[in-house]
């Protein structure tokens, strides 16, 4: 025997209420198709599958509500009043509570967009040559010897190199020349030493005792005695979506070559970096140091250090020397 306790009785209750005791109904016809069930039947045409019963005891030509066969006719109850009808049913857990509106999903197909070409502001090779400015040189060895003797060296030339720290078949270095000291053209400050790089040597093993690299990139000759340095990946930034122009002053300290006036291409150092707000990309106007401050081009930065950064010329309306402005 089955009990009840209060709230399955009353459950139990309402939902004989339901079956038993419908509004006031308008009957229509409905013939079965293949496939059908009272439950879909119930759900299509009451707008509720569980009021399959229903239907059910509106057709008492049908013995066992699950033979139904195509062709059976059926009366459909009419609908009672959803609003109310579906208040009882979420109040005694027949039915879980609905959401105020019914969200369909929708199939979006993503829209191609073609990418769009980004230019690189420089090469890896003018970005290496020009090098930049800094007052603390860490090499880790030199290049003391060749095999042939040479004395000026160039890509697929061996060497002889030593360094400080052990160096491993497939290590990397990068070759700098004798650093050469910067003073500020305007202040007479020290600002430091400018670094170029003019190779990239890989070891390769030893010959005799002797450390054996293989010279893999050359940008300036290398000669005996040129400084090896840590080799780091280098990157060329692109050219930024916006055009950006700071809002800071300042001076030319030197030039990519400092016995000759620079042109379009030609490198040109900053005595700002990224202390003062400038980054990769940035365009300055260029002016003459000199009265009446004449235009002379315009310079985009592609690489920085905290005081100092390296520009390329990329317009040029006169030559540039050491001492001009730049500012926007």
């Amino acid at each position: 025997m089955k009990i009840y306790t209060s709230n399955n009785l009353f459950r139990f209750l309402v939902i004989s209420v339901l079956v038993l005791f419908p509004a006031i109904l308008i009957a229509s016809e409905y013939t079965i198709k293949q496939g059908d069930t009272l439950w879909d039947i119930s759900e299509e045409r009451m707008k509720d599958p569980f009021l399959w019963k229903k239907l059910w005891k509106a057709n008492p030509h049908i013995k066992n509500p699950d033979l139904i066969f195509p062709g059976q006719k059926l009366n459909i109850p009419g609908e009672v009043v959803e609003k109310k009808k579906e208040e009882i049913r979420e109040e005694v857990g027949v039915v879980p509570k609905k959401a105020e509106k019914e969200i369909i999903p929708v199939k979006i197909t993503p829209k191609k967009i073609t990418a769009q070409k980004r230019n690189y502001l420089t090469s890896r090779e003018i970005l290496l040559q020009s090098g930049y400015i800094s007052d603390n040189i860490k090499s880790i060895g030199k290049i003391y010897g060749s095999p042939q003797r040479k004395t000026l060296l160039g890509r697929g030339d061996y060497v002889y190199i030593e360094t400080d720290r052990p160096a491993n078949i497939n290590d990397k270095f990068y070759i700098i020349g004798k650093p050469e000291k910067v003073i500020h053209p305007v202040t007479k400050d020290d600002v430091g030493y400018l670094v170029r790089i003019n190779g990239v040597i890989e070891v390769v093993g030893e010959n005799n005792g002797n450390k054996k690299a293989l010279v893999i990139e050359s940008y300036n000759e290398i000669a005996i005695n040129d400084m090896l340095l840590i080799f780091y990946p280098v990157e060329v930034s692109v050219e930024p979506d916006k055009e950006r122009r700071p809002a800071v002053n300042g001076n030319i300290i030197r030039l990519w070559d400092k016995y000759n006036m620079s042109g379009v291409g030609s490198a040109v150092y900053l005595d700002k970096g990224a202390s003062d707000d400038i980054e990769i990309g940035d365009m300055f106007d260029i002016i003459s140091s000199e009265k009446p401050h004449i235009p002379l081009g315009t310079a985009q930065v592609i690489s920085i250090k905290d005081k100092t950064s390296v520009a390329l010329l990329i317009k040029a309306l006169s030559e540039v020397k050491a001492g001009d402005l730049f500012r926007n």
